[in-house]
């Protein structure tokens, strides 16, 4: 009862300092992605607003498709529904069927605030079941409930930096009790996701919505009991850094409770890697951990993972204190091959409060270029081009280029010739003088002339000679 008056006073206060504050841009809301923390801040910079944000309202229904489910446990609701500029007020439908609008609100016990660019809509004892809501609402719009049953979450830590592992409890309560959850089938689960800012002046702009983690109330892990409607367990920062809005949601068959909690800055790895590689065989290589980040103790940091060798072995390491410039952490040179650091950091930051962190895992290759080589007199270019013309005239020194062109050039005459011959249809005679010419053609009559003599007397006296051989007869007598 008390609670339902603080939030009637407040509404009150509300009411006025939106009646007496100015409209807020609308160009601005229109062309923007904001989250309610940067819309309240932002477009409606009013004490109406601020009280709006630390009343016990921040538990949330979830709305989709402009559609949301009310369930019976739920006292008051307080929709702040963003929508187009110069669009009308939205209509609410209830489970039943009938309407609520700017007109017959009052007549319904309903408390409604338009402005040209949103309505705020205070509903005591709403009723249980499906609700819509009509008009060009954007997705910047909440439905905040007051309830017995909320969704209690510990505030995240100041100064969360990318790679950390955070503990983080939730509470799902009804009148300040844990809700028995023993009654329930299935095991309730508490989700967590990150949803970006969309402040281009961070690394995690355009990231959209990233899940984060699944708690479970099974009494495993960090939970202690099961269904005990307590939620412990932790998660890791492993996303970019930059600004982001913390949710927790959890459903049940009866109810939806979502929590979202304001902005947080995630800053990047406070820890810096620096290799410096080996440049001889017998020298070890070496990694440099650097503390970047002023809010992190540099003294207090620890140290501590493995490392992982080309040979396929692993060796752990720990550093307590740091030496000038930073941890260092020697490797041994185990030959050619990918080396792989992996590395947890410990410390404390200068408000005090305890840190674990992952670091990046270091992975670094040694190959031959990775060492010097020695130091040449002259430049490649040089040898090179020596050797070449070196090279060259000793070809020229050993080479028969003598014969070769001797050889060649008798090849080319002889065949010229015999192509001349075979052509032409003369003999190697008629190559010759022409006083030689008559001396060969006397010698040839000559001698034909001799040859046709012999021919001639050699039938006679052959002749003859078979007439001496053959006169055998004897005479008549």
């Amino acid at each position: 009862m008390a609670r339902g008056m603080i939030c009637a006073v407040l509404f009150t206060l509300f009411m006025v300092s939106l009646n007496a504050e100015p409209e807020p841009d609308i160009e601005q809301l229109e062309l923007m992605e904001l989250t309610l923390p940067q819309v309240v801040a932002e477009a409606l910079p009013d004490v109406g607003f601020e009280m709006l944000q630390q009343l016990p309202t921040r538990n949330q229904i979830a709305m989709f498709d402009n559609r949301f489910r009310i369930d019976n446990d739920v006292d008051e609701i307080t929709l702040l529904m963003f929508r187009r500029p110069g669009s009308p007020a939205v209509i609410l439908v209830r489970p039943d069927g009938s309407k609520i609008n700017l007109h017959n609100a009052e007549a319904q016990n309903v408390e409604w605030h338009a402005s040209r660019n949103y309505d705020l809509i205070h509903i005591p004892k709403p009723m249980a079941g499906p609700w819509q809501a009509l008009g060009r609402i954007l997705p910047e719009s909440r439905i905040m409930v007051l309830s017995d049953i909320i969704l209690d979450v510990d505030p995240l830590p100041e100064h969360l930096m990318s790679g950390e592992t955070l503990k983080v409890t939730a509470r799902l309560q009804n009148a300040g009790e844990p809700i028995n959850a023993r009654d329930f089938r299935e095991i309730l689960t508490l989700e967590v996701i990150f949803i970006s800012t969309n402040n281009p002046d961070y690394d995690n702009f355009g990231r959209g919505i990233i899940q984060v983690a699944q708690f479970r109330d099974d009494g495993r892990g960090l939970d202690e009991r099961a269904r005990d409607g307590v939620f412990t367990g932790e998660f890791q920062l492993n996303f970019a850094a930059g600004e982001w809005v913390p949710k927790y949601l959890v459903k049940t068959p009866l109810y939806t409770r979502e929590v979202e909690q304001a902005a947080v800055l995630i800053h990047p790895i406070p820890v810096k890697p620096e290799l410096i590689k080996a440049e001889h065989t017998e020298d070890s290589h070496q990694l440099n951990f650097v503390v970047v980040d002023p809010e992190v103790k540099a003294r207090s940091l620890i140290l501590q993972g493995r490392i992982r060798y080309p040979d396929g072995d692993t060796e752990t390491f720990s550093l307590q204190r740091p030496e000038q410039g930073g941890h260092r952490l020697q490797l041994e040179h185990r030959g050619y091959g990918s080396y792989m650091v992996e590395a947890e950091a410990f410390g404390e930051l200068a408000n005090g409060r305890e840190f674990m962190l992952a670091l990046p895992n270091v992975d670094f290759s040694v190959n031959l270029e990775t060492f010097l080589a020695p130091e040449l007199e002259r430049l490649p270019e040089e040898i090179l081009a020596e050797e070449a013309a070196r090279l060259q005239q000793q070809q020229k020194q050993t080479f028969p280029w003598g014969w070769v062109i001797t050889v060649n050039v008798l090849i080319l005459a002889v065949g010229g010739v015999f192509i001349f011959f075979m052509l032409t249809g003369k003999s190697w005679r008629d190559l010759m003088p022409s006083k030689l010419k008559k001396t060969t053609a006397a010698s040839k009559s000559k001698e034909n002339t001799q040859g046709s003599e012999g021919k001639s007397e050699g039938p006679a006296a052959k002749k003859a000679d078979l007439d001496d051989i053959l006169d055998l007869s004897l005479p008549d007598d």
